[in-house]
């Protein structure tokens, strides 16, 4: 007789809000840089704990903490409990409004499913995380605003804990994201104690002279039938989800044999004066995955493939931004060569050498070409554009709620867009965690040509 498969039971649907009288009625303003990402829907975490607690035990001790930690935090980060709505008499400008009582969807539930397995590293159905992955509130109607964050701890009884997360990408980056959800772990672990830095909520610290705000609406505008579906796709049938590590030892071999390359020796002569040229972690991890994609999708030598990634302005804009502040604060940087080019000898120096490029081209001069990445998005997105999602430094690993170090952590809305996830190692400092849902074939395809790429470096 064949098992049942494993169900979720939810056990509570609430509200939290920050505490009553705690915030005044307040807006905040979209940038030009949140605006983009206004049709971009929802970024989606899961956290799993190994904390091995009986269901009773969740309910009665840990939801409480959880809660009373949230609307604490909420407090100071009130704009997540607001709603993104047109400001008053506009009709391209939007902003956060948050009112006293505004609160966060927050469910609890139990699952049943295989904990161990579920929050491994290997390939696993997407469909068994999904469960795992709270919804945001959709309006009863237009103008009511659209809600920006959801919640969920699902409890595996006596196996762990996951915590997921939903936020809107028009609300804040991976790094306000990932700061509020350190500051809610904080407090939660260490009550009273002292916790991360309060987000910098001051939008009057975005200058706008280039007039991106208005380039942006107008080509989210205009170009949304183009870019919206691609922003969200449909869960691919049989689709699964697995993460690949390259250590630390993998990343310095990596370094080093692309710096061997005649391609790259004549890019330092050129560029560095003779010396040899030096490789981020990013660049060569990056290069990596990209070329392994791109093998196993078995591209034509003469088609194009294409890179997009994230970087954060923060510390680049003059003057430079508190590394607290609240919202989005990214730019994109597009990378694009010949697949064959890729797939050859030296693909990944190749890679690594044209993301080392991008990236210096970003930190040289961040807001340069800003006013062209609407079009240029639209040019790509349909090309089997692979972006990444996520970021190393953003350290979703040291997000402790008081039960240790999150065993996995991944970002289940990289099925919508198409990206790989990033992440620091668990394991080891130095090491990245690149994620991926791909359908199954695809995903064997691509393992073995990670897994035989690593044997080359040992």
């Amino acid at each position: 007789m064949l098992s049942s498969p494993p169900e979720l039971k939810v056990l509570e649907r609430c509200q939290v809000s920050p505490p009553p009288g705690a915030v005044a009625e307040s807006t905040l303003p979209l940038t030009f840089f949140d605006i983009g990402w206004l049709e971009a829907g929802t970024v989606e975490r899961v956290f799993f704990y190994a904390f091995p607690v009986s269901t009773s035990h969740f309910m009665d001790s840990v939801v409480p903490s959880l809660k009373s930690s949230l609307s604490l935090t909420l407090q100071h980060f009130y704009p997540l409990a607001g709603k993104i709505r047109l400001s008053p008499g506009s009709v391209d400008e939007y902003e956060i409004h948050y009112a006293d009582g505004d609160s966060v969807s927050f469910t609890l539930a139990e699952h049943d499913d295989d904990f161990d397995d579920i929050s491994g590293s290997h390939p696993r159905e997407l469909i068994r995380l999904l469960p795992l992955v709270p919804q945001v509130p959709q309006p009863d109607d237009d103008n009511q605003g659209t809600r920006l964050l959801a919640l969920q701890a699902t409890v595996f009884p006596g196996r762990g804990i996951a915590v997921g997360v939903a936020v809107r990408h028009a609300a804040c980056d991976g790094s306000s994201s990932v700061h509020f959800l350190s500051s809610w772990a904080s407090a939660c672990a260490r009550p009273g104690g002292l916790g991360p830095a309060r987000p910098v909520l001051d939008r009057s610290l975005i200058s706008d002279p280039k007039g991106l705000y208005s380039i942006f609406s107008k080509s989210l505008a205009a170009n949304g039938q183009v870019t919206r579906p691609l922003m969200n796709r449909a869960v691919p049938p049989g689709a699964v989800i697995g993460s690949f590590t390259l250590k630390g030892d993998h990343i310095r071999r990596l370094k080093e044999l692309a710096s061997s390359t005649d391609k790259a020796k004549a890019k330092a002569k050129a560029e560095e004066g003779g010396a040899s040229f030096r490789f981020s972690t990013t660049a060569v991890s990056y290069a990596y995955a990209w070329v392994c994609l791109v093998k196993t999708r078995a591209y034509a030598d003469d088609r194009i493939a294409h890179l997009g990634f994230a970087a954060d302005c923060r510390a680049r804009l003059r003057p430079p931004l508190p590394a607290a502040y609240f919202g989005n604060c990214l730019l994109a940087c597009f990378v694009e060569m010949k697949a064959g080019e890729l797939s050859g000898e030296d693909g990944v120096a190749a890679a690594a050498i044209a993301i080392s490029k991008a990236i210096k081209r970003f930190i040289d001069a961040p807001m340069e070409g800003a006013d062209e990445v609407p079009e240029k998005y639209k040019a790509v997105a349909s090309e089997q554009l692979v972006t990444v999602a996520g970021s190393p430094k953003l350290r979703v690993y040291e997000v402790d709620f008081g039960w240790g170090k999150p065993k996995k952590v991944e970002i289940i809305s990289i099925v919508r867009t198409g990206a790989m996830s990033v992440a620091e190692s668990r394991e080891e400092e130095g090491g990245m965690e690149i994620g991926l849902v791909l359908p199954k074939l695809d995903m064997d395809k691509l393992k073995a040509h990670f897994s035989s790429g690593l044997k080359l470096l040992e």
